[in-house]
């Protein structure tokens, strides 16, 4: 039985199967490999393309901060739009009126109050709130 096993046919059949093996595990690492150059590529773009993205979101972000400033809102609505403040008289407060006509200033409580982000400033210009702040603190003449 052993002079079979020992024979020209099963020799050539177990080089032909140890041969086709090496053959094999030999492809299978080459595909391997060009497997792993081709996703070491495209993991490459898809980084050149993180950076590039995260560089335009960037750019969008300030263009937005920048379009939401007062100034740049004021201007837009003036030039683009046409709008501007009403004309002196033309809007009315509804309500009690407590203070007399020609006091200017005053709400329609009798209470002076800053102009709001929506009305301008009497003066033209932006005033701070911390001088009305300090002035409300102060105590009142006489004490």
């Amino acid at each position: 039985m052993s002079a079979l096993l020992d024979g020209p046919v099963p020799r050539l059949a177990r080089t032909a199967t140890v041969l086709f093996l090496f053959t094999a595990i030999g492809v299978f690492h080459v595909w391997s490999r060009t497997r792993v150059v081709a996703v070491g590529y495209a993991l490459g773009e898809l980084q050149r393309d993180h950076v590039t993205l995260t560089t335009e979101h960037d750019r969008l972000r300030i263009e937005v901060e920048t379009l939401r400033s007062p100034a740049v809102l004021e201007r837009v609505a003036r030039t683009r739009l046409g709008m501007a403040p009403p004309a002196p008289g033309a809007v009315s407060a509804a309500g009690p009126r407590i203070a007399e006509a020609g006091e200017g200033g005053q709400g329609v409580d009798g209470a002076k109050h800053p102009p709001g982000p929506a009305e301008p400033s009497r003066s033209g210009e932006r005033r701070s709130s911390a001088p009305l702040l300090l002035a409300r603190r102060a105590p009142p003449a006489g004490r």
